[in-house]
């Protein structure tokens, strides 16, 4: 069964039910039009239900999904569902209202000044963790760590390890509700013309076939592979965003998951910080830093091996790009054989807001629905309904073991394999300088590291420490970190 056409019926399917819940709620009616001795029924049963009957009012919840056309509609779609069921909050009912949020200059703009303008969202999705730290220090967000609900949702989707990396000083400000681990991308073509049937697991492994990418150079030329790497946003600090999904994925496997910021710290490790940038520096002058396009719809991509990019899953199938025959992802490298594979969570979730417009039984409301999606019952359903309409994994520990996600598992094996290294997926730093520390980075360490590494043949990268030192003091200053 295709994605769009499961996501169809399912929907369907929980939509009908929400319905029928709902028609099935609002029970009494019946009992309160019987007769009444001495009188005409009818009568009595109208007189009767006109007195004591006031019709409920309603609390209207904005609610705003990210600027994605297949997001606005699985929420609105979620949104009618529980609408049918006439929850109410207070003696009244409450109404989900989606609509996307602003796109330009940026989504995180567009909240912030929703929230100065007083017409934010009471919930909204596609927040970070950066940005939920952000928030955090505005005040303008609810920790929600103390809530039974929200525990009780963590506990439904087998979160438990993943919230940990999620705490901001000790609190909870997001719901995950969608993650991609980051690891590598490899052309299976480009692998096996090295000689290697399976993608690297580790430092030295790695090192190993890019020194192999300079001496068969003719075997890889076969197959099309002129570049070990595409990273052309390496050098640029406009781009901050990406040492995310470069530095900190490679960061975070081999440090074993340590951290880089902790409150008002600094707490990069030093070592391991330049051995991840030497990975980097492993690629030499055969990094493809020019902008591509489609490198890997390709009949032959021409780069070894790239970021990868899961919501580009769709596209790679319609282009019969097969995982496991033209591309595997490897996981994010280690330093021996057995070591934690921790990688870069590009991951997003719900956040509730306290801006001056939202009313706390706006705020009710906005628990009821989310409660309503990711309770016990429906939290299954519900990343699977996620999970067919985006291709983009749900945050939750089970997504190899739940039956609900069998099918689909079976069907996407990429899938199944990025689902593996989800318990192992770090979101961003938890401070509100993120851009201002990754910036300064990128302009002290990895953009001038890149003039070096351009020099250098593939195997044997410059030493990277006196960029890391550089960073250090350059990341502590604009974060104004200790």
């Amino acid at each position: 069964m295709k994605l769009k056409k499961c996501a169809a019926l399912i929907l369907t399917a929980a939509m009908t039910a929400a319905i029928a819940a709902g028609c099935g709620s609002n029970g009494g009616g019946a009992d309160n039009g019987g007769g009444n001795e001495g009188g005409s029924g009818n009568e009595s049963s109208s007189a009767d239900d006109n007195t004591s009957k006031e019709p409920a009012g309603e609390i209207e919840v904005d609610f705003w999904t990210a600027p994605q056309q297949v997001q606005y509609d699985l929420w609105e779609s979620k949104a009618q569902a529980f609408n049918e069921t006439k929850t109410e909050v207070d003696g009244k009912v409450v109404k989900v209202k989606v609509q996307q949020m602003p796109e330009s200059p940026s989504s995180e703009a567009g909240i912030q000044n929703a929230i100065a303008t007083e017409t934010a969202p009471a919930v909204s999705e596609n927040v970070n963790r950066g940005f939920a730290a952000t928030l955090a220090a505005s005040d303008v967000v609810y920790d929600l760590s103390g809530e039974d609900w929200f525990n009780e949702v963590v506990e439904a989707r087998q979160m438990s390890e993943t919230m940990e990396n999620w705490a901001i000083d000790g609190k909870q400000y997001v719901l995950p509700v969608y993650v991609n681990p980051m690891v590598w991308q490899w052309n299976m073509k480009g692998l096996k013309a090295l000689g290697y049937d399976k993608a690297p697991e580790t430092v030295e492994e790695f090192t190993e076939i890019m020194k192999a990418f300079e001496t068969k150079k003719d075997a890889l030329a076969e197959v099309g592979v002129t570049h070990s790497f595409y990273r052309p946003s390496l050098g640029r600090p406009d781009q901050y965003w990406d040492r995310w999904f470069d530095f900190m994925m490679i960061y975070n496997g081999v440090s074993g998951g340590k951290s880089i910021v902790e409150g008002n710290k600094l707490t990069m490790d030093k070592d391991a910080a330049i051995s991840a940038m030497e990975v980097i520096g492993a690629f030499g002058n055969s990094v493809q830093q020019g902008e591509l396009s489609s490198i890997w719809v390709e009949e032959n991509p021409s780069v070894l091996v790239s970021i990868n990019a899961p919501w580009e899953i769709s596209l790679y199938r319609e282009n019969n790009v097969v995982y496991g025959e033209n591309y595997v992802y490897g996981p994010s490298l280690v330093n021996k054989s057995g070591d934690t594979p921790y990688n870069y969570a590009d991951s997003k979730g719900l956040t509730f807001y306290k801006a001056k417009n939202v009313s706390e039984e706006e705020h009710k409301g906005a628990v009821e629905f989310v409660k309503w999606v990711y309770s016990k019952e429906n939290s299954a359903q519900s990343d699977l309904d996620w999970l067919n309409a985006t291709t983009m994994l749900p945050v939750r520990g089970d997504l190899n073991e739940n039956e609900a996600f069998a099918e689909v598992m079976g069907e996407y094996p990429e899938l199944a394999a990025l689902a593996e290294w989800v318990p192992y997926a770090i979101p961003g730093l938890a401070t509100d300088k993120d851009a201002d520390i990754w910036t300064a980075f990128t302009e002290v360490c990895s953009g001038p590291y890149m003039n070096e590494v351009v020099e250098a043949e593939p195997g044997s990268a410059p030493d990277a420490t006196s960029y890391i030192e550089a960073a250090i003091e350059a990341m502590k200053q604009a974060g104004g970190l200790e």
